[in-house]
């Protein structure tokens, strides 16, 4: 009579086990199809809620439940980049992010290849985002924040690494900027990058100049030149090569101001500048022929006369 009693007894075990199993089942399949509906209806939060409920049940079930499993890690990292898309397009790009970061963590995790990659792509054009907002309001150290996490995750942006340039310029960290610059022209932003770093020499040289720092002007010039031809760089550079008797760059230099502009109203400054210039070479005949040019010019007037006259004594 003990045994019937201990084998109705196991018996009752294994029947209640078996239905506690189906109940867990069913409850997993239930909060896996709660989970769906949500997300249909587009409330993603509360579908990964419902989800993560499933897939512990469906955990706990072992072999019973690896459907369950199976279906929620498919369908949970591509609800939080579903969620992290729309807030992204919303204009909540900041709180887009610890979505994209679940989305990329949780696909990871459960074996979902593709999505890390395009989290990657979206995470990087918040940044930008985020980074263009705060270069616009004149928050140079948010903005350089955020491009250079955009160049993070895409190393080959060439329009953040020219924006990221700009910011350092705009802070006054030069250097930094002609880093990112020089980076940016190697990525497909030659042009505007050199325009921006022509700018930069240039304001050194100018800077130099008041301090009459004429080596410093010559090399900063000399760079902005090399960066942008224009008349500013090439007057800045004919001014300190002739102070520091570098007749041959300076030369070069004042004609190329002249010939961008032979009406331009100041181009007897630029006669003189080049009689002076040849001259200090040591040619007569093309000093005087400039010295000549400015006879006419009460501001030039006494100069010109006294070196054609007396000093050269041209013909």
């Amino acid at each position: 009579m003990k045994k019937i009693r201990i084998l109705f007894a196991t018996l009752l075990v294994v029947a209640c086990t078996g239905f506690l199993q189906a109940q867990d089942l069913n409850d997993a399949i239930e909060a896996y199809n709660l989970g769906a509906t949500a997300a249909q209806e587009g409330n993603y939060v509360t579908a990964i809620e419902h989800l993560n409920r499933a897939l512990d049940l469906g955990n706990a079930l072992g072999e019973d439940g690896i459907s369950v499993v199976t279906d929620c890690k498919n369908l949970i990292p591509q609800l939080y980049l579903r969620h992290a898309k729309e807030l992204a397009a919303g204009g909540k790009g900041l709180e887009s992010l610890p979505f994209l970061d679940k989305a990329a963590e949780t696909a990871f995790a459960y074996g979902q290849g593709g999505i890390p990659e395009e989290v990657n792509d979206l995470k990087s054009k918040v940044y930008y985002i985020i980074a263009n907002e705060a270069f616009g309001k004149k928050d140079f150290e948010n903005a350089i924040e955020n491009y250079n996490k955009v160049l993070e995750l895409d190393p080959s942006n060439g329009i953040a690494c020219l924006r990221l340039g700009q910011a350092f310029a705009n802070s006054g960290q030069e250097e930094n900027a002609i880093a990112a610059l020089q980076n940016a022209a190697q990525l497909g932003q030659e042009a505007n990058a050199n325009r921006l770093l022509a700018s930069i020499f240039l304001r050194q040289a100018v800077g130099a100049q008041k301090n009459k720092e004429w080596e410093q002007v010559y090399e900063a010039s000399l760079k902005a030149a090399e960066f942008a031809d224009n008349v500013q760089a090439n007057k800045l550079l004919g001014l300190a090569a002739m102070e520091l008797k570098r007749f041959p760059q300076a030369l070069t230099s004042w004609e190329k101001v002249m010939n961008a502009d032979l009406n331009a109203k100041d181009i007897n400054t630029t006669y003189y500048r080049l009689a002076v210039v040849y001259e200090g070479l040591g040619d007569k005949a093309n000093a005087c022929t400039y010295y000549k040019k400015i006879l006419n010019d009460p501001n030039f007037k006494s100069i010109a006369e006294y070196k054609i006259k007396t000093e050269l004594k041209c013909e």
